[in-house]
């Protein structure tokens, strides 16, 4: 009965690590400082929030961290290195000291999903400083952007949720210097291969699982009998290395002593 156990437990471990490996298809991949794609043709598109206003902001304890995607503006005062002054997209200003610490350009985003259904998480990366800002998709006049103070993740010092109509997904039709659309692209979608694996994993599980079941409930199965056809896998290794001795040999029959 545990031989049969392990076997269906490796048998889901290795359909979810498929679907794991299938899930790629749905990340929402970069097309430019502020622009993703998934691989629908859908994506998120935050350039129109430019213009609904320049900076966004979000107040939390001293500090005030401020936002704006897709080109860099500067802000406050020089007053160091890491300063904001030559331009930034992410910045923080601390109320205590009043100085502005630059937490990343546009050029420093990356993008991470866990589907369509699920938003998107923009990253800035500067310093060792890594900033992350959900992208929530709300049918608001305003967006908002607000401070999380719950910190999931060890490797994320800034975590924020910005809630706005821009966060929405949109149809992405990139330029062809990047990447074709989803759309017009014949790689959308799940590809044949991943279509074909899944049909095959969901075949092998039902086939032992449910084999075994039957066997169970009709036939009062116990051990190894719970195995559907457990004679033909067990005999498999010797018809695969009897199967390649004949294509080895030329496809002629092995001499035996009914033909001798």
């Amino acid at each position: 009965m545990s031989f049969i156990l392990n076997m269906c437990i490796f048998i889901l471990m290795l359909f979810s690590q498929c679907l794991f490996a299938i899930s790629d298809n749905f990340n929402c991949s970069k097309v430019s400082d502020c622009k993703c794609v998934f691989q629908t043709g859908m994506g998120i598109n935050l350039l129109p929030l430019n213009k609904e206003q320049t900076w966004l902001n979000s107040s939390f304890g001293n500090s005030t961290f401020y936002f704006h995607p897709c080109s860099d503006l500067p802000l406050g005062n020089h007053s160091g290195e890491n300063d904001c002054t030559s331009g930034t997209s992410a910045c923080l200003l601390n109320g205590t000291t009043g100085t502005f610490h630059n937490l990343g350009s546009s050029t420093n985003t990356s993008f991470f999903s866990i589907g369509v259904t699920g938003f998107p998480i923009l990253f800035y990366s500067y310093n060792n400083i890594t900033t992350a800002i959900g992208l929530r998709c709300a049918f608001v006049n305003q967006s908002a952007l607000n401070y999380i103070d719950e910190h999931n993740n060890k490797n994320i010092t800034y975590l924020f949720e910005l809630q706005s109509r821009w966060a929405c997904p949109v149809e992405i039709f990139p330029s062809n210097t990047t990447t074709t659309s989803a759309s017009t692209s014949p790689s959308s979608g799940l590809s044949t291969g991943s279509v074909l694996v899944i049909i095959f994993l969901v075949f092998v599980t039902t086939y032992f699982v449910g084999g075994a079941i039957a066997l169970k409930l009709l036939r009062g199965a116990e051990g190894r009998e719970m195995i559907p056809n457990y004679d033909f896998w067990v005999d498999l290794p010797n018809l695969v290395k009897d199967g390649t001795t004949f294509v080895f040999n030329g496809c002629q029959t092995t001499p035996s002593y009914d033909r001798i």
